[in-house]
C-alpha cells in the first residue's frame, strides 16, 4: 500500500471515530444520561483517532529506507495499545490496575514511536547544523521523557521528588522546543530563495527519486542516472 493510500484509509477512519465520539456526547448531552457505556464509547473512540494518527506515522515511516523495523514497531504497539484500551473500557479489566499500568507504558511508547518517525522523515539533505543538532537533541529528549514516564507508571519508581518533577518538566519544554523549531527553520531557508534554494530543492527531489527507486521491480540504474543529473543541475546553480 502507497504512503498516500495508508494516509487517506487512516484519515477516513479518524473521520469516522470521531464522528462517532462527538454523536455519542451530543446524545447523551441532550438526552441528560451520561451513563458507563456513553463513556466507553466516547474513551474507545477518541483511543482509536489518536492511535490512528500514530499507527498512520508508523505505516508511513515502515516505507522509507532505514526506518522500516521503526515505523513497523510503532504501528504494531498502536495496534496493541489500542486493543489494551479497548479491553480495559469493555471488559472486567476496567479496575484492574495493572492493566492501566501496562497501557500507560504502551500509550508512552507508542506515542515516543510516532514522534521519532515523524522527525525522522521531516529530515532533509538541505538541512543546516542547527537543524540537525536540534533533531538530535528532540530524540534524545523524547526517549529520556519516555523512560521518565514508564518508570513510575511501571512501578519500578514509586515516588516521584519534586526534582524529579522539575527534570522532567524542563526536557519536556525542551523536547517541544527541539520539535517545533526545525520545522519552522527549514521553512525560512527555502524562503530565502536563489541559487541556494535552488539547489537545495533540486538535491532534496533527487534524494526523493532514490528512495523510491530502491523499491522491487524499479528500473534503478535509470533512476540513479537522473538524479545524478538532477545534482549536476544544482551544483552548475551554485557554482
Amino acid at each position: 500500500m502507497e504512503r498516500g493510500e495508508i494516509r487517506r484509509v487512516l484519515g477516513w477512519a479518524l473521520v469516522a471515530a470521531l464522528t462517532v465520539a462527538a454523536a455519542t456526547a451530543i446524545g447523551a448531552l441532550v438526552t441528560g444520561d451520561f451513563d458507563d457505556t456513553e463513556w466507553r464509547v466516547i474513551g474507545t473512540s477518541f483511543g482509536f483517532a489518536f492511535l490512528s494518527a500514530t499507527a498512520a506515522a508508523g505505516s508511513s515511516a515502515r516505507l522509507r529506507p532505514r526506518l522500516e523495523l521503526l515505523g513497523g514497531a510503532t504501528a504494531v504497539a498502536s495496534a496493541l495499545t489500542f486493543a489494551l484500551l479497548a479491553a480495559g473500557l469493555w471488559t472486567d479489566l476496567l479496575d484492574d490496575e495493572g492493566t492501566w499500568r501496562v497501557f500507560g507504558c504502551l500509550l508512552i511508547l507508542t506515542v515516543a514511536g510516532s514522534h521519532a518517525c515523524l522527525v525522522l522523515m521531516a529530515r532533509r539533505p538541505t538541512d543546516s547544523d542547527a537543524v540537525r543538532l536540534l533533531v538530535t537533541v528532540s530524540l534524545a529528549t523524547a526517549a529520556i521523557d519516555s523512560l521518565f514516564g514508564i518508570l513510575p507508571l511501571s512501578g519500578a519508581a514509586d515516588e516521584v521528588s519534586d526534582g524529579f518533577a522539575q527534570l522532567l518538566a524542563v526536557l519536556v519544554v525542551v523536547l517541544l522546543f527541539s520539535t517545533l523549531v526545525p520545522p519552522i527553520l527549514r521553512r525560512l531557508q527555502r524562503s530565502q530563495g536563489g541559487p541556494q534554494g535552488f539547489a537545495g530543492e533540486v538535491l532534496a527531489i533527487a534524494d526523493r527519486i532514490d528512495e523510491l527507486g530502491r523499491g522491487p521491480g524499479i528500473r534503478t540504474p535509470e533512476i540513479r542516472r537522473e538524479t545524478e543529473r538532477l545534482r549536476r543541475l544544482a551544483r552548475g546553480q551554485t557554482g
